[in-house]
């Protein structure tokens, strides 16, 4: 075989290949498709005839034949038109796999869909257009094009140990419902908050928990509760805050807001002594404080490192452009919002509160979060396979026994983990090889991490 023309718009390339009986044009187009034009010859439609008759014969009962067994002209005189109709699929298949030895254009995965039309043929030629959709071209990914921006980590010191005390004091909490008094300082209040804009309201959170404080609340936001019952609906306007600094003050922009006052409680905190800490597992008082404060430390460096795969995810995605399979994108988006649906709030408010510019908006920008992050799946498969990344299965089932862990499922059978729970946690792995060889390979900025 042989090229015999290869021209490239901006939009499509089209490549012409010959072979002995058959002429193939490669049309790859956007969004990785590809469409192969297939002049098909004599020998091949011969074949792809013999095949049809014989899938007919198999099917058919003749008097003084063996099934399968009745003469190629008996099946074609007494079914010319079941021969006409199986032909169509054996020579699809026969040109198929003749124009593949030529093209070697590989499909998108195993369960890629490839569609035929037979545009004319006859008993010397035929010509078919086959369309599937094709693996991406990956650009090579330079790691001294990232330099990463410095990254402040959490503090942590005896005020967020404290802090982080209190917060665990809460989980053995004796809640008691306030129902007989107004909203006042020292309770907490569970809310719906949403903002609203031209009369319509827009998520921001549900079901949080507040202290009704100085020290734990906005002043706008305590001064608009103070007072209140539960089950109250209250509207205000927000503010920035008394120790924002003035650039914060300068790009605050005030929103009206709606508050809904879901339950209003009290809280009886359990003394902090060592029957506390032997609760969750400390021996006393003094080990549950060093070991909250590792707590703390680990995740401030988790912070940390987040923020830098963060970066590397904005430059891969912002630094290589390329096409990417439709088909992979809508699945993707589809299952983004399958997930938000499953939260019985969404789904409620998707069905039946959300206008259809809202519907838009956010099928947009699930469709702009699948596109990132198809292409976030492959740059990072890409590195891998470029770097020469080491992935072992202990680590991804590590990965995969977390992942499920994280669904509550505390008892997890390495064996019995879900094949789709196994390729989520491949695709973690991956992907945080890829966002840590970038990390110390890149053109790092002095960080405080």
């Amino acid at each position: 075989s042989y090229i015999i023309g290869l021209q490239v718009t901006s939009t499509t390339t089209h490549e012409a290949l010959q072979g002995e009986d058959i002429q193939v044009t490669i049309h790859r187009k956007p969004a990785c498709l590809v469409e192969l034009v297939v002049k098909a010859g004599k020998k091949i439609i011969d074949e792809a005839k013999r095949e049809a008759i014989k899938a007919v014969n198999k099917e058919v009962t003749l008097p003084g034949f063996r099934k399968g067994k009745a003469p190629e002209q008996t099946i074609l005189k007494r079914y010319p038109q079941d021969v006409e109709r199986e032909l169509h699929k054996t020579l699809a298949n026969e040109a198929y796999a003749e124009a593949q030895k030529l093209a070697r254009v590989p499909l998108l995965n195993q369960n890629a869909k490839i569609t035929f039309d037979l545009k004319d043929h006859s008993e010397e030629s035929a010509e078919l257009v086959f369309s599937f959709e094709t693996e991406p071209v990956v650009p090579s990914v330079d790691p001294k094009l990232f330099v990463a921006k410095p990254v402040a980590k959490a503090e942590v010191g005896e005020k967020q140990v404290e802090e982080a005390i209190k917060q665990m004091r809460f989980f053995f909490a004796d809640w008691k419902p306030v129902e007989d008094r107004a909203i006042q300082d020292g309770d907490y209040i569970m809310i719906d908050l949403d903002t609203l804009e031209n009369g319509v309201a827009h998520k921001v959170f549900r079901d949080v928990r507040f202290e009704v404080s100085k020290e734990r609340m906005a002043p706008w936001m305590q001064k608009l509760v103070q007072g209140a019952k539960a089950g109250d609906i209250l509207e205000g306007i927000s503010e920035a805050d008394e120790t924002a600094s003035e650039q914060e003050r300068n790009e605050f922009k005030p929103k009206q807001v709606r508050i809904t006052i879901l339950k209003v409680e009290s809280a009886e905190l359990p003394e902090l002594n060592d029957d506390l800490a032997k609760k969750v597992g400390a021996a006393n008082v003094e080990e549950m404080h060093k070991s909250i404060e590792k707590m703390l430390q680990e995740q401030a460096n988790a912070g940390a490192k987040e923020a830098l795969h963060e970066q590397v995810n904005a430059f891969l995605t912002e630094q290589y452009m390329f096409e990417l399979p439709k088909s992979l994108v809508e699945t993707e988006k589809e299952h983004r919002k399958q997930q938000m649906l499953k939260d019985p709030k969404f789904k409620k408010r998707w069905e039946s509160e959300l206008s259809q510019e809202e519907k838009e908006k956010t099928e947009a920008k699930l469709f702009d979060e699948a596109h990132k992050a198809v292409r976030l799946f492959y740059l990072a498969r890409a590195i891998v396979h470029q770097a020469n990344l080491s992935i072992t299965h202990q680590e991804v089932q590590q990965e995969a026994i977390a992942t499920m862990q994280a669904w509550n499922q505390s008892a997890v059978q390495p064996d019995n983990i879900p094949k789709e729970v196994f390729a989520l946690a491949l695709s973690k792995v991956i992907l945080a090889k890829a966002e840590d060889y970038i990390i110390e390979n890149g053109s790092q900025a002095e960080s405080s991490v």
